[in-house]
């Protein structure tokens, strides 16, 4: 999505979960939940993916893994390097509606993948890592002042925090 749609659906979702009028429901937004589960659920934190091969993969749009469930047990699979650099490396980002290595912090996925030696698991396309994150750099960089503005709005106190970091 463009920053702009991506930042309608944050506040439409609010909407229709009733914070800001609407039904009493919980709905999940993948991109925009991160402040609700302090960050990405992906990597074997919460959630991961195994795909029709047996490929155990962080997340259903990252098709990386060293493990496969035909050859190890799921505990083995989610012990993998991979995951490993994945729980180390969360949050991926002090702002939480920037939580995805790929999408926003494209550097993270890739420094993970390298630093692992995980393979390309794609079953129609695969792509090194670094042609991969190469896509969303724009993304990442178009949707990073839409997330500062809105996590700055709702997390008054982010501000001092960053900056206290950056001295």
């Amino acid at each position: 999505p463009t920053p702009e749609q991506r930042e309608y659906m944050y506040h439409r979702i609010r909407e229709v979960r009733g914070y800001q009028g609407g039904k009493e429901i919980f709905l999940m937004d993948f991109q925009n939940d991160g402040e609700w589960v302090s960050g990405c659920i992906a990597g074997g934190k919460a959630y991961c993916h195994i795909n029709p091969r047996g490929d155990v993969e962080p997340c259903v749009f990252i098709h990386y893994s060293s493990a496969n469930i035909h050859d190890k047990s799921l505990l083995e699979c989610l012990q993998q390097p991979l995951f490993k650099a994945y729980h180390q490396q969360q949050p991926f980002n002090e702002n939480l509606l920037q939580p995805c290595p790929f999408l926003e912090n494209p550097n993270k996925l890739r420094a993970m993948v390298e630093q692992t030696g995980a393979k390309s698991t794609d079953m129609l396309d695969p792509e090194s890592v670094e042609h991969l994150t190469d896509k969303v750099e724009d993304y990442a960089k178009n949707w990073a002042p839409v997330a500062e503005k809105l996590w700055s709005s709702n997390h008054p106190d982010y501000k001092a925090h960053t900056s206290s970091h950056a001295e």
